[in-house]
């Protein structure tokens, strides 16, 4: 027994120095894998050439490969690539360039639940790599793909670190279930809502949303496919109405462990102002209108003063290795991002931990990955439904610029004859506080039966918990509601649940020489679940004279306030559930003629009784014509392809509770009716048609895409009201003979205009051109639901657009403004009545990016821009008017440039649409690379980054890249603008190394 465990201590000591032994015979070998235009190639294989050992190469093209001292060639690959053998018998540093093949259709594209090749890909799929990425300071995913995509558009809503980001694909589909396509990160789809809560204090309004995908560290994405038509999602069912956004993670590759590292930092200001008076404007103004006196001799810049130079610091490190056996990879991010706006910030940190093993003759598979996130913001009281007085940008913009904002003792000046509140005091007295914490992670497992037929099973959970508490402190003056004299706390908690069970079975295989078949069947079931409580109390008997404030918050001492007003309630939505059946065969002949079939079978919780099931079918086709016999012996075209698909798809993004009766309790135990049930409640449905062509001309130095694309929303759901059983109920209802028509062209060109030894330059573009109608007869010609909300002064229950029959959506419904009449009064049309005047909708969209290298330097430009819109300037109409003057308030610049008199009623009108065209240079980015630094530091590169660099546009606002929600009973608003986060240009340096 004793010999026993002598051998058992000493094997595993004999088996160390044996490692150690076999590793001091082998060499490191490290390098790069770049195209001919020197582009670092993703995921290049790198094999010992006649032995067994290899990695691939990472997201920029390195490697790093522990070989035997007597190694002498490398081989090296890669998909649309020449394979070449590279000598390392006398070195163990090597640049490897490859040349572009021509079996560049045989490279994989990731789609729904499974790959195709890229011959084989028979819907509108765009793809873009990390390599490709927009630079800089990027908060959410989205952010990357800005200008990259045509048929994406993509719209930063606020300038707010963390801000909502807009996005949609080919148009609205909806007037009011939602326009966000389905975002699926490592075959994990997303409930696409977030656990932050709002909070929204009486007298300052709510505060805007943020992005619910902030929780994802864009450095750790790889790739992003962009499901675009409905051939392509049709897949996802029910969700795949607005596209679908697959992101892919990275992964680790094979070879001993590497570290990359990233570090930048740098500042933000503000992109543009709006104009207002100076102090000597001010004055002239007041003698102009003959104004009561309120020159207070001073000459401040009030907007000024809430501003500052935002500090921006972000940190990331992975690190990464295995075999080709097992794989893995770490990564950690913080990121630390001040607002220009004072007391606005955002603190981010993310740590991703993801693993893919191989056993039993690499026939098992076993795959997981994790993400754990925290995200903290600090937010400023900037709302979209405050008047004036409730909103920290607008009281800086109409605050009266020859009155100090300080008294000479450093108080602030809460006496403003006007009775406008101080911005500065607002700003101090006003605390509000979210940290949200998203837990995400998957595991998988899959069996390959044989080298054509694999089993995989998929579990996914994504978890979040989102905490919020803010604060007025009763010191303040002016704001209205229960805060001054008072103060009021409130303390919120909200959680947002899902999971993900898959099973899938994926048939792929060369049938004959000319005949391939891959096939694939699967099972879903995708729950929800979305709870919460709420805590709000007012009146509290300390910090209510800026004096003798302290220093602890009422949110920490909720006890403190009154009791007798003190409000506490919670909520938990019903739980939805959908469970799917889908199958997709794509048939292959000659490498010339492919077609693809696809169908789904969803049911949801979500619908009544009666349309609990839908079916979702689709099919496409392609036509390589570059593979004909009769293309052989023409030099023009390098691939040149013909697709035609036709699918549909469903939208379910409404309250989960829309098919049930609901009620709830009012503060004194009556139960009151929100809405009643509808057991015919079914899918909205889009049925889409597209056709397209894909081509590469001069041997793939010019490449592009050409699609029409025709989309037809049927069964459309609204919040209507009933007669019965009493009036004024309300039930949400198909319109089943209204629809939604979005149709029009998108096209993609790029190129490699110059392929030098030293110098390369590279540029792409891409346009869309869009239409949109809501078709609905029976509604006549007056609207049939209004949207827009407006707020401030002269807006009380006042509304800017309209869903209307044989209009855009969101159509504009103003009165038309015909100028001022000789006593300075505005004069409308039709004596006021309302007309359908403008389009908030772009009838085009565009992006442009190009890359320019020379030698170790390289020049990156990204911008984009849309065309033929109008938005409404909600700020300048009800913040800016020329009525302030009067009141010791300040306007807009150009007002006392016109003949208005300070007596015009201030009313809603075409005088505030304007023109939303614009173009911006979002990014600019320059990189300097110095390559080895020694033996241990490799590729190490510096870069000085640029983001929202300018803007060209005729827009008065902050910036026309604006939607602020201003929505009316549930239905969405567009291209309304009220007084937003401005738009931050940030300047960042920024290194990044591996080792």
């Amino acid at each position: 027994m004793p010999s026993k465990r002598l051998l058992k201590a000493v094997l595993p000591l004999m088996f160390a120095i044996y490692s150690i032994s076999a590793y001091s015979q082998t060499k490191q070998i490290t390098g790069s894998v770049k195209d001919s235009k020197g582009a670092g190639i993703a995921g290049a294989s790198v094999v010992i050439k006649g032995a067994r050992g290899g990695t691939t190469t990472n997201a920029e093209g390195i490697f790093r490969l522990p070989v035997p001292e007597a190694t002498k060639t490398l081989t090296v690959s890669a998909v649309g690539f020449t394979t070449t053998d590279v000598d390392v018998s006398a070195t163990s540093t090597v640049e490897v360039a490859l040349v572009e093949s021509n079996n560049s259709l045989n490279e994989v594209i990731v789609v729904g639940y499974g790959t195709v090749k890229k011959r084989d890909l028979t819907g509108s799929v765009s793809s873009v790599t990390a390599k490709d990425f927009n630079r800089g300071q990027i908060n959410t995913p989205e952010q990357l793909l800005q200008g990259k995509v045509p048929g994406l558009q993509i719209t930063n809503s606020s300038g707010q670190p963390g801000g909502l980001t807009i996005v949609k694909i080919r148009g609205n589909n909806s007037i009011r279930t939602g326009n966000t396509p389905l975002y699926v990160v490592d075959g994990i789809p997303l409930d696409g809502r977030t656990a932050r809560p709002d909070f929204a204090p009486s007298g300052v309004g709510t505060t805007p949303a943020s992005d619910p995908l902030t929780f994802i560290n864009p450095n750790e994405i790889s790739d992003v496919q962009v499901l675009k038509d409905a051939s392509a999602s049709a897949i996802y069912g029910s969700r795949g109405a607005n596209g679908v956004v697959l992101i892919t993670t990275k992964k680790g590759t094979a070879g001993i462990m590497k570290i990359d590292a990233n570090a930048s930092a740098g500042f933000s200001n503000e992109m543009r102002k709006i104009k207002v008076l100076d102090a000597g404007g001010y004055r002239s103004a007041l003698a102009k209108y003959g104004a009561p006196l309120s020159d207070s001799g001073a000459s401040i810049k009030p907007f000024d003063e809430i501003l500052r130079h935002g500090f921006t610091q972000n940190y990331s490190l992975a690190f990464s290795g295995g075999s080709e056996n097992g794989r893995y990879r770490a990564s950690f991010f913080v990121g630390d991002q001040d607002g220009i706006i004072l007391k606005t910030n955002l603190k981010k940190y993310t740590g991703n931990f993801n693993g893919q093993y191989k056993f039993f003759d690499k026939k098992l598979s076993i795959d997981f990955s994790a993400t754990a996130s925290h995200v903290a913001e600090q937010v400023a009281p900037i709302s979209q439904d405050a008047g004036s007085n409730g909103n920290l940008i607008s009281l800086a913009l109409i605050w009266n610029p020859t009155l100090p904002l300080r008294h000479s003792d450093g108080t602030y000046n809460q006496a403003n004859p006007s009775g406008q509140v101080n911005p500065l005091a607002l700003s101090d007295a006003y605390n509000d506080y979210v940290n949200i914490t998203t837990l995400l992670g998957n595991v998988s497992a899959g069996y390959k039966f044989t080298d054509w037929l694999e089993y995989k099973f998929l579990y996914g959970l994504n978890y979040g918990r989102g905490d919020r508490k803010g604060e007025i402190q009763g010191w303040i003056k002016g704001t209205g509601g229960d805060a001054p004299a008072k103060g009021l706390a409130a303390v919120y908690g909200r959680n947002l649940s899902s999971q993900t069970i898959t099973h899938t079975l994926n048939f792929n295989k060369d049938l004959t020489d000319d005949f391939s078949l891959n096939a694939l069947v699967g099972y879903e079931y995708w729950k929800t679940n979305y709870w919460g409580a709420t805590t709000y109390v007012y009146d509290f008997p300390y910090n209510l004279t800026e004096a003798n404030r302290t220093g602890i918050h009422y949110y920490d001492n909720m006890a403190a306030g009154k009791q007798g007003n003190l409000q506490a309630g919670s909520f938990r939505d019903p739980l939805t559930e959908i469970q799917s059946v889908f199958a997709r065969a794509v048939f292959s002949y000659h490498a010339r003629y492919s077609l693809t079939a696809t169908f789904r079978r969803d049911g949801s919780s979500k619908f009544g009784s009666n349309n609990k099931y839908a079916n979702f079918p689709a099919v496409a086709a392609k036509w390589t014509i570059s593979s004909e016999d009769f293309m052989h012996d023409q030099k023009l075209f390098k691939t040149l392809s013909l697709r035609l698909g036709y699918g549909e798809t469903g939208n379910q993004e409404f309250p989960s509770n829309a098919a049930l009766d609901v009620y709830q309790y009012t503060n004194n135990a009556t139960l009151t009716t929100v809405h009643f049930g509808n057991p015919d409640l079914k899918w909205e449905t889009v049925k889409s048609v597209d056709a397209g062509l894909d081509f590469e001309l001069l041997n793939g130095r010019i490449y592009g895409t050409v699609d029409y694309f025709n989309k037809k929303t049927t069964n459309p759901i609204i919040l209507k009201t009933i007669s019965q059983p009493f009036p004024g109920a309300s039930q949400y209802i198909n319109i089943t003979d209204a629809y939604v028509r979005n149709n029009g062209v998108e096209a993609s060109l790029g190129g490699e205009i110059v392929t030098g030894k030293d110098f390369t330059w590279s540029a792409s573009g891409n346009v869309t051109i869009l239409k949109n109608k809501f078709v609905y007869p029976a509604a006549g010609t007056a609207p049939f639901l209004l949207t827009g909300a407006l707020h401030g002064q002269g807006t009380s229950g006042a509304y800017s657009e309209a869903i209307a029959n044989g209009q855009p959506l969101n159509v504009f419904w103003l009165p038309e403004f015909t100028g001022f009449d000789k006593d300075g009064i505005g004069s409308y049309a039709n004596k006021g009545t309302p007309q359908y005047v403008a389009d908030p909708n772009p009838k085009a969209y565009m992006g442009f990016n190009t890359d320019i290298g020379y030698k170790k330097w390289n020049l990156n430009l990204g911008a984009h821009g849309q065309f033929g819109n109008k938005l409404y300037n909600n700020t300048a109409m009800s913040v800016l008017n020329i009525s302030n003057i009067v009141g010791g308030r300040n306007i807009a610049e150009g007002l006392p440039g016109t003949s208005e008199n300070v007596a015009n009623n201030i009313a809603t009108s075409t005088r505030f649409l304007e023109k939303g065209s614009y173009v911006k240079l979002h990014n600019a980015s320059l990189r300097y690379t110095f390559g080895n630094i020694g033996n241990q530091i490799k590729n190490l590169s510096v870069s000085a980054t640029v983001n929202n660099v300018f803007v060209i546009s005729k827009y008065k606002g902050f910036d026309p890249e604006v939607n602020v929600d201003k929505a009316l009973n549930g239905v969405p608003s567009l291209g309304v603008d009220y007084i937003g986060y401005p738009t931050q240009r940030t300047f960042l340096l920024g290194v990044s190394f591996q080792l």
